[in-house]
């Protein structure tokens, strides 16, 4: 089984941060969890709330994040893979709420993108990384960026092109010039 997951958060700081929104899907688009979160130490994040809109009236009767600690635990155990779109950030956020998923398990889009769109940054010595959106866009797909639902959605569809892509690839390299397998 493969999941996506995506967290919408105070700020960009595990540990200090925290969960605002959690969201994972199954393989065929499956919710399997979408909830708001209440942080337990803050009260405003003007920065976080200019790019999600995730206000403290919209979060203040729901439940905090370690509440649902266990049931994502429980998921992405279960889990043969768990993609996230910098997937760093969901891992950071994971290990500060004491949540720690092997690192084999994980498949990160946003890296896989970043050679497939080609943008080379000299000073990193490496492809630049490219947003959510701009991955999306590049594979036709529109979406409410910022919303962990719909970010979960657009990640596992840029995903699944990917893969369709590398397999193709894969086919193509395996034929000769009449078709015949080699």
């Amino acid at each position: 089984m493969i999941v996506v997951i995506d967290f919408e958060t105070t700020g960009f700081k595990a540990g200090e941060d925290e969960v605002l929104q959690v969201s994972i899907i199954d393989e065929e688009y499956n919710t399997l969890l979408n909830t708001y979160c209440r942080p337990n130490n803050k009260d405003s994040w003007e920065d976080a709330q200019k790019v999600h809109g995730i206000t403290p009236l919209m979060v203040a009767n729901e439940l905090p994040f370690e509440r649902y600690t266990a049931a994502v635990l429980d998921i992405l155990t279960k889990a043969d893979y768990v993609i996230a779109y910098n997937y760093a950030f969901e891992d950071a956020f994971l290990r500060a709420y004491g949540i720690e998923i092997d690192r084999k398990k994980w498949f990160d889009p946003m890296l896989a993108f970043a050679e497939i769109y080609g943008e080379w940054d000299s000073y990193h010595g490496n492809y630049k990384w490219q947003s959510l959106s701009k991955c999306a866009r590049y594979y036709g797909y529109e979406f409410k960026a910022h919303d962990s639902l719909e970010d979960t959605k657009a990640t596992l569809y840029c995903y699944k092109k990917m893969t369709e892509e590398a397999e193709r690839r894969v086919q193509n390299a395996d034929t000769t010039d009449n078709g015949e397998m080699v």
